[in-house]
């Protein structure tokens, strides 16, 4: 399963340099309750899904945002970004551009 995608720096365009992407990766799972142990040693860990644009992959984490504001009088020139996750890249299962 693939791990990392390459960005291609060279584009001029914010908007095409990072590209959409889905991001299937491992997270903790925590429960306070009593339980058996088969019980706990039935759980598994949750797999959730991250997608927005790929801004990078590298250090160890992946940063993803999932919204932009354009640069004045500009279609293509990212200001800022909002809805951001980073996540380690050793939990990560799978990324794909989309």
């Amino acid at each position: 399963m693939k791990r990392k995608i390459k960005i291609n720096k060279k584009i001029k365009s914010d908007l095409e340099k990072y590209p959409m992407v889905e991001c299937r990766w491992l997270d903790i799972v925590s429960d306070a309750s009593w339980q058996s142990i088969d019980n706990l040693k039935n759980t598994k860990l949750a797999t959730c899904i991250t997608k927005g644009h790929l801004l990078s992959q590298s250090k160890g984490i992946t940063r993803i945002f999932g919204d932009y504001s354009l640069k004045d009088n500009s279609k293509t020139d990212i200001e800022e970004v909002g809805n951001t996750t980073i996540i380690p890249n050793s939990v990560i299962v799978e990324i794909k551009k989309i």
